[in-house]
């Protein structure tokens, strides 16, 4: 098989798994995808991938099983590598009492690359390029089950709580007025706003009591300058009390306002206490929760959605959501990937019969 063939094959396999990965409602799927002709569509997939793994593995069905079994194991043995590898490197860069855990997370990552290592290869002896094509299927057929168990047992709640550590939840309450334990206690303690460090001046005239038409303004040795037209001391600005930004007003016809305009944000953190209990004793630890930074726990995924002024603190709003299809899901996108490249690109020839 040609290389290019094979690059084809594989961009084909990419945009099925974004496909199915978009038919995934862990954050939220378009109705399109809870539609009854997409759950029919989904049934007859599902039964013409188990059809096709079926008939590729005759006479090598047990083969087959086993194989997708080790390849598993060593998709198991990846995930381990990169979790834990990247915690060892992250506590190992806050040095001091947390090399003690960055050891620790090491080893576990090297217990991943074993895995990695003796499940990889027992699976690359067992599989044949029709067995990797055979495993695609049943991983497609992985993800679409995933996605139907998720369709019928989605659990999905708000959960509001101050960033001030006055409050605890335990439990979280459906749209439907049900309320479901989360098997675990969490706090806020504090949110974060952080800004990219840039600095960046504009100028407003006045117009119908406000200040419109904003021109932004270059910084030159110390000097705010609007091309040829105008040049202000940076020295200049003043503070005032209600107004956030320094600023200088700028007297004429008409009047004029330079203002340092608010920073970009970039991330919102949430530090939280999760507390839970662990063989009859109870744990607590501390996690930081961003947006696209989710935090796992029992089952649940608890995602940092917005936040709105409350007193002299924030209310974070985040969303609880339980998937009992997402390891499936998880596991067929997983398995698709490496089935489609090991298929592509793999060297060892079919038996003769």
């Amino acid at each position: 098989m040609s290389r290019a063939l094979k690059a084809t094959l594989m961009l084909i396999g990419a945009v099925c798994v974004l496909l199915f990965a978009g038919g995934f409602p862990r954050l939220g799927a378009p109705d399109l995808y809870r539609g009854g002709a997409m759950l029919l569509l989904g049934v007859l997939a599902g039964a013409l991938s188990f059809w096709g793994a079926w008939a590729l593995g005759r006479g090598m069905r047990v083969r087959l099983v086993c194989g997708m079994v080790l390849t598993m194991l060593a998709i198991v043995g990846l995930v381990t590598l990169f979790t834990y590898g990247s915690r060892a490197i992250e506590l190992a860069g806050q040095g001091g009492a947390m090399w003690a855990g960055a050891v620790g997370m090491g080893c576990t990552a090297m217990v991943g690359v074993l895995f990695t290592a003796v499940f990889g290869y027992l699976a690359s002896r067992v599989m044949t390029p029709r067995l990797w094509l055979a495993g695609m299927h049943v991983c497609v057929l992985l993800v679409i089950l995933g996605a139907y168990l998720d369709f019928c047992g989605e659990e999905e709640a708000v959960l509001s709580l101050p960033a001030n550590g006055s409050a605890t939840a335990t439990s979280v309450r459906t749209r439907d007025g049900r309320e479901l334990p989360l098997n675990f206690a969490i706090t806020v303690n504090r949110f974060d706003i952080h800004y990219y460090e840039s600095e960046h001046y504009s100028i407003r005239r006045s117009e119908g009591g406000g200040w419109v038409d904003p021109q932004p303004l270059e910084l030159r040795d110390g000097f705010l300058c609007l091309g040829d037209t105008g040049k202000w001391p940076l020295s200049a600005l003043r503070t005032a009390p209600g107004i956030d930004q320094p600023f200088l007003l700028v007297p004429g016809e008409p009047n004029r306002l330079i203002v340092k305009d608010p920073s970009t944000v970039r991330e919102y953190a949430a530090t939280c206490s999760l507390t839970q209990q662990y063989r009859g004793r109870e744990e607590t630890g501390q996690e930081v929760l961003r947006v696209n930074e989710p935090i796992e726990r029992q089952g649940w995924v608890i995602t940092l959605m917005s936040h709105r002024p409350m007193g002299n603190t924030q209310l974070v709003i985040m969303q609880a959501r339980r998937s009992p299809g997402r390891i499936w899901v998880l596991a067929g996108l997983a398995g698709l990937m490496v089935t489609t490249a090991c298929w592509c690109w793999g060297r060892k020839e079919e038996p003769t019969t």
